[in-house]
C-alpha cells in the first residue's frame, strides 16, 4: 500500500483521483516527462523531485480545479510545476489568467519563506483539461490582452508572458503528450478523466488501456490503484451499476484481475455501508442539537458530517447534557467560551 498522499479536503472526484495518484513520486515524474519540453526534461534532476505542500486554488473553485505543486532540482537551483487539473463542461476563457494568479501566489510563498531572496525561481505551468468542446481558449497570458494594431508590439514588452503546457485529454487521447513517458497507472488515470460521465466510450474504449490496466493490478499497490480507480468511476458514471464497471474493468485486464476487481468491489461496497450508517447517525444527531440549542454553528455542522461513526455515537450520547453544542464534540471539537456556554444554558432551560 502506497504512502497516502498530503491531506487536504478532497472536494470532487476528479480531485481525489488526481491527487491519489499524482501524489505518488513515480506517477508524478511521469507526467511531467510527458509533459513538459524535451529540453526541460532533459535539465531536470527527477531523483530530486518532491511534493510541496498547499493548495493556491480559490475555496469557491475547487470543486472544478485542483492543484498539485512539486519541485526538482535544475542547475544550481529548483524548478517548481503548477499543475491543475480543469474538468468542467465548458472552457473557461480566461483560464490562464487564473493560472498566471495561482503562480503569483506560489511565488509569493516563495518569497516569504526566504526572505533574502534575490531571483524568483522558475515555475513551469501545467494544464490538464476535459471538457465537452476540448481546450478552445488562449494558451498564453499575452493573448488574453485585449490591445491590437501597432500599439500591441509597443505594450508587448510591458506585458507578462508565459504559455501553459497544456494536456488536452477531452477527445480521449491527450494531445503533445509523450505516452511513453507515463506510468501505466498514469495511462490508465487520464484515460478515466477523458471518458468522465461518458458510459457509451467508457465501455467502448475499454480495451485501449487494457495492456496498462493489467500491468497497474500485478504492481504491489494494484488493489488500492484499482479501489481508487473504480471509486472514480462509480461516482463518475452513475447511471452505471457498481458490479458493472467492475465487470467492464474485469472484462478488459482479463482473467487475472478477476480477484483483484472482486476484492474491490466488495470493499467499496462496505465502506459504502458504513458511510451510508454515518450519515443517517450524522443527521439524527444535527437534528438533536437544533432541537435542544437551536441552529448548530456551521463549524460544529462540518464536524459532524466528517465523522465516522463510532465518534458520532460518542457525540450522541452527550446531547442530553452538554452545555452547548461545541461541548458536545467534546475534546474533538473547540470549547466554547464561558459566556456563550452561560447563553446555551439559559437557552436550553427557555429562559
Amino acid at each position: 500500500m502506497p504512502k497516502s498522499p498530503r491531506k487536504r479536503a478532497l472536494t470532487s472526484p476528479h480531485d481525489a483521483l488526481f491527487q491519489w495518484t499524482f501524489s505518488q513520486r513515480e506517477h508524478a515524474i511521469g507526467l511531467l516527462k510527458a509533459a513538459l519540453p524535451p529540453e526541460v526534461v532533459a535539465a531536470v534532476r527527477w531523483s530530486t523531485l518532491r511534493i510541496e505542500k498547499g493548495s493556491f486554488v480559490d475555496r469557491a473553485l475547487r470543486s472544478r480545479h485542483s492543484d498539485l505543486v512539486l519541485s526538482a532540482r535544475m542547475g544550481a537551483g529548483r524548478i517548481y510545476f503548477y499543475t491543475i487539473i480543469e474538468h468542467q463542461r465548458d472552457v473557461e476563457a480566461l483560464m490562464v489568467f487564473r493560472m498566471g494568479l495561482y503562480m503569483m501566489r506560489l511565488w509569493e510563498r516563495l518569497t516569504r519563506e526566504r526572505p533574502g531572496l534575490k531571483m524568483l525561481p522558475p515555475i513551469m505551468p501545467v494544464l490538464i483539461h476535459h471538457s465537452d468542446t476540448g481546450w478552445t481558449a488562449a494558451r498564453a497570458f499575452q493573448d488574453i490582452i485585449a490591445v491590437e494594431g501597432p500599439e500591441r508590439a509597443a505594450l508587448l514588452p510591458h506585458i507578462p508572458r508565459f504559455e501553459v503546457r497544456l494536456i488536452d485529454v477531452s477527445g480521449g487521447r491527450a494531445g503533445d503528450l509523450v505516452e511513453q513517458a507515463l506510468t501505466a497507472l498514469g495511462k490508465v488515470v487520464l484515460w478515466c478523466l477523458s471518458v468522465c460521465g461518458d458510459d457509451e466510450r467508457l465501455e467502448r474504449e475499454i480495451g485501449r488501456i487494457a495492456a496498462a490496466l493489467d500491468e497497474v493490478l500485478q504492481a504491489p499497490d494494484g488493489l488500492a490503484a484499482l479501489e481508487a480507480l473504480l471509486r472514480y468511476l462509480v461516482a463518475t458514471h452513475e447511471r452505471l451499476s457498481v458490479r458493472k464497471i467492475g465487470g467492464i474493468l474485469e472484462k478488459a485486464a482479463g482473467p487475472r484481475a478477476q480477484e483483484a476487481v472482486v476484492t474491490a468491489l466488495d470493499d467499496i461496497e462496505r465502506r459504502g455501508e458504513r458511510r451510508g450508517r454515518a450519515q443517517g447517525r450524522a443527521q439524527t444527531l444535527l437534528e438533536l442539537l437544533a432541537a435542544r440549542f437551536g441552529e448548530v454553528p456551521a463549524e460544529v455542522s462540518a464536524r459532524i458530517l466528517a465523522a465516522d461513526e463510532a465518534t458520532l455515537v460518542t457525540w450522541t450520547a452527550r446531547v442530553l447534557t452538554a452545555p452547548t453544542p461545541e461541548d458536545v464534540l467534546g475534546d474533538d471539537g473547540q470549547r466554547a467560551s464561558p459566556a456563550r456556554r452561560s447563553v446555551a444554558r439559559k437557552r436550553a432551560r427557555g429562559t
